[in-house]
């Protein structure tokens, strides 16, 4: 991830999570999605349908730890989006 987008992800609000992503895209809230590398497809087959129509941008994150971690939080992470 650059460091530039590092910057903007800090300043920016964002949900964690598959519930929350899935609540804030059923409100047209989000900008963009954060998802681990080594997230299970059938998890975010939700998610990736929701966004099939939309111009979205994806960033791919090394795995559900390293992103839980750099989010703040104690546990894995498997999903982040990063809200309007």
């Amino acid at each position: 991830m650059s460091n530039e987008k590092v910057a903007r992800f800090n300043k920016q609000h964002y949900v964690i999570g598959l519930k929350q992503t899935l609540k804030a895209l059923s409100k047209d809230q989000v900008t963009s999605l954060i998802i681990a590398q080594d997230v299970e497809v059938y998890l975010l087959t939700r998610v990736l349908s929701q966004i099939n129509l939309q111009a979205m941008p994806i960033t791919f994150f090394s795995s559900k730890k390293a992103l839980g971690e750099y989010v703040g939080i104690n546990v894995n992470a498997a999903i982040v989006a990063l809200l309007k």
